[in-house]
């Protein structure tokens, strides 16, 4: 079994996978590690500034490419990884959730992250927010609105849709 979780920044994809992963006794995939592994980066922050945005997405199709042939893991992808059709062909194989959360709370929970290069400016974050939201419904299996619920609460429903 592989369940991929996928969603905008902030959506809460690394701790519901940390959480999932215990319920299921299940290893965990953090995409962006993987990348910052490949990089020899310490942060991506730092990829994004001394490599740019495009080195970034190659190496997130390196490890989309090396994800699509294990087995029994939770991925915890990065927010951008529906934007390339590669990436989707990939990670189709496993069971997809969408962790649908509003711009509002993703806002919220982000307003002091000093680590995330796509958010600094907040009005371009949401122009980001709102072009990703109908490719993760597109390419997600299950759709789950996190807004009112929390981290445990996310991690208990993807178990019952198992």
């Amino acid at each position: 079994m592989k369940i991929i979780l996928i969603g905008f920044m902030g959506s809460g994809k690394t701790t519901v996978a940390d959480i999932l992963a215990k319920k299921l006794n299940l290893g965990v995939i953090e995409m962006d590690q993987l990348i910052l592994t490949k990089s020899g980066r310490n942060n991506i922050s730092e990829i994004f500034s001394l490599d740019g945005e495009k080195h970034f997405r190659n190496l997130e199709t390196i490890v989309a490419k090396e994800i699509s042939k294990l087995d029994n893991v939770i991925v915890s992808t990065g927010g951008g990884i529906v934007m390339k059709k590669r990436n989707q062909k990939h990670l189709k194989k496993g069971v997809i959730f969408f962790l649908k959360t509003s711009f509002s709370i993703i806002d919220r929970r982000l307003k002091n992250d000093k680590t995330r290069p796509l958010f600094k400016d907040k009005e371009t974050a949401r122009k980001l927010f709102d072009t990703r939201q109908n490719l993760y419904e597109k390419f997600a299996d299950k759709t789950i609105i996190t807004d009112d619920k929390t981290v445990n609460e996310v991690a208990n429903c993807l178990v019952n849709l198992l």
